[in-house]
């Protein structure tokens, strides 16, 4: 990402922080393929969160400086769950443990899922499609729900996939108005990086929501 790309997000991130009034962020993170922890950072310096919810946590919470360098000790190799090992999350955990903020998990153990194999599907059959927008649909509202109730209640900054903030997801149907956060490709929302992907030509876009209470 370039740094003027960067300065415009930051630019109008803080702008709609001065206008609105906000108890939530949802950031659309990429599991990777862009500096995912550099705009998490970047928000939790501007809005200044007193809860960070994360979904790869799943059904954890580190809500004291020990319980984060408990975490953070741990070896990297090590499997966090089936989902994700120990350094795929050390990212996150530090930038809470930088700015003294709790952090909890935001769903389901294991993410409903047995293995990784789920992963090297190249092809599925129809009963297998069915299983895993049954499995999406039951991670969606799980946290949906968790974030409608945290910020009723505090100042919540949370990080999913970024796939979980599409444009018909459970997670923007949240009463109230919130942020989102989440990277485009030439002014296209992305979830995964495309063919001959060029990282300086992304940019970061901030977009208010807002339902009925």
């Amino acid at each position: 990402m370039e740094e003027e790309n960067i300065k415009i997000f930051e630019n109008e991130l803080r702008q709609l922080l001065n206008e609105k009034n906000i108890n939530l962020i949802i950031f659309g993170e990429t599991h990777g393929f862009l500096k995912d922890e550099l705009i998490q950072e970047k928000i939790v310096e501007i809005f200044k969160p007193n809860l960070f919810v994360y979904e790869m946590l799943e059904e954890s919470k580190l809500e004291t400086p020990n319980d984060q360098d408990i975490f953070l000790n741990e070896q990297d190799s090590k499997d966090f769950s089936v989902i994700s090992t120990y350094r795929e999350l050390k990212p996150t955990i530090r930038i809470a443990k930088k700015y003294n903020i709790p952090i909890i998990g935001n769903d389901i153990k294991n993410m409903c899922r047995t293995d990784r194999n789920f992963s090297k599907r190249t092809e599925l059959s129809e009963e297998e499609i069915a299983i895993e927008e049954e499995i999406l649909s039951k991670r969606e509202l799980k946290q949906m729900s968790v974030l409608k109730n945290l910020s009723n209640e505090k100042k919540v900054f949370a990080t999913t996939g970024a796939f979980h903030i599409r444009e018909d997801s459970p997670l923007l149907r949240i009463p109230g108005n919130y942020l989102i956060v989440y990277p485009t490709y030439f002014g296209e929302q992305i979830f995964e990086p495309p063919e001959n992907f060029d990282e300086k030509k992304v940019t970061i876009e901030v977009k208010e929501i807002v339902n009925d209470r």
